[in-house]
């Protein structure tokens, strides 16, 4: 077996880079018992490569400008002279055009879906969708049903556990986490709080996070006077230990994957109430490991939220039940063992 090269080309560090540093590991693990090796790719200047200055082995630094200038496309093609890799893995559509044009009709291409919004290419390329929804999509599509394969993201069981509702005193303080982008829904959440105000409900509401939607979001909150209700506490570098702060997650998205900060939330044993989309749908059970609701809905959100807080002893079964089935299905051995059986598939039929 010759080397596996795994490349993810992102700037920042949200769910698409983590998700390729779940992976690295494993894949490194996998290409050693078969003799090889996996290198990983990153982009040049991006916080991962930043982050990972000193890591053994080391991360491979590519310029990112785009999928087609000759800058980028030359020290990708380099880097494949260099490995010869069996097989490329791609996290994103930018390394996965960009490996699509340097590499020999008989390398073995997988692009990671982590979106709705991705390249088809049918001659040679597999997927591994962190969803169901996105394997159904990749289908439909046309990719051959042998080339797609399901593998849920996964997140490293806390340390900390959440406690909700154990101060009877307080008001009951409901969190949030993610990009601050339109997408995330966190307009929705703003005002179902401002409902539950008016409700005559003393509630607090932390988000976490940071994006373009800042200003907008802060726009929002003092149109609708909850200064004193709601805060926008920017990046935690310990979101763990800030969910399980909390008493309720609320997860207000409009489009999503497989959310890893869903996932975190349940793996502390937070109830969430999140809006029924997929991921979601095939995260949570409604009623029983937290509660689903429509998307873009304040109202729907807000009576979601005040029934939660309304039935405590209910609220923390969702959250033990979440927790349950976090270590169960989503956590890094259950990783392991789904990549591991898509690699034997994809090489199998190199």
């Amino acid at each position: 077996m010759t080397p596996i090269l795994h490349a993810m080309l992102g700037k920042g560090l949200g769910g698409l880079e983590q998700v390729f540093l779940d992976y690295q590991p494993i894949l490194e693990a996998y290409a050693a018992a078969r003799g090889a090796a996996c290198v990983g790719a990153v982009r040049a200047g991006g916080k991962v490569a930043a982050q990972a200055a000193g890591r053994v082995p080391p991360f491979a630094a590519l310029p990112a400008y785009t999928d087609w200038d000759p800058v980028s496309r030359g020290a990708a093609r380099a880097l494949v002279r260099r490995l010869a890799p069996s097989l490329v893995i791609s996290h994103g559509q930018r390394p996965a055009r960009l490996f699509q044009r340097v590499t020999s009709a008989t390398t073995r291409l997988a692009v990671v879906l982590h979106k709705p919004v991705f390249d088809l290419e049918p001659s040679r390329t597999h997927y591994l969708c962190v969803g169901r929804h996105l394997a159904e999509l990749a289908i439909a599509r046309g990719a051959r049903p042998e080339r797609v394969h399901v593998i849920p993201n996964a997140v490293t069981p806390p340390s900390v556990l959440a406690l909700p509702f154990a101060r009877p005193d307080a008001p009951p303080r409901l969190v949030a986490a993610g990009r601050l982008h339109p997408k995330k829904g966190f307009d929705v959440l703003i005002a179902a709080v401002a409902l539950l105000r008016d409700q005559g409900l003393d509630v607090g509401c932390e988000i976490a996070g940071e994006g373009d939607e800042r200003g907008k979001l802060e726009a929002q909150i003092a149109a609708l006077a909850l200064g004193d209700r709601v805060r926008l506490v920017g990046w935690k570098s310990d979101v763990a230990a800030f969910l399980a702060g909390g008493d309720v997650f609320a997860f207000p998205s409009h489009q999503e994957g497989f959310p890893l900060t869903l996932l975190e939330a349940m793996a502390v044993g937070l109830p969430a109430a999140a809006s029924a989309i997929p991921g979601p749908l095939e995260m949570i059970e409604d009623g029983v490991s937290g509660v689903l609701t429509p998307p873009g809905d304040p109202a729907a959100l807000a009576a979601a939220l005040a029934a939660l807080i309304a039935a405590p002893a209910k609220a923390q079964a969702l959250g033990r039940q979440a927790r349950t089935t976090v270590l169960a299905e989503y956590g890094p051995e259950r990783l392991a063992q789904r990549l591991g059986t898509a690699l034997d598939a994809i090489l199998a039929r190199a």
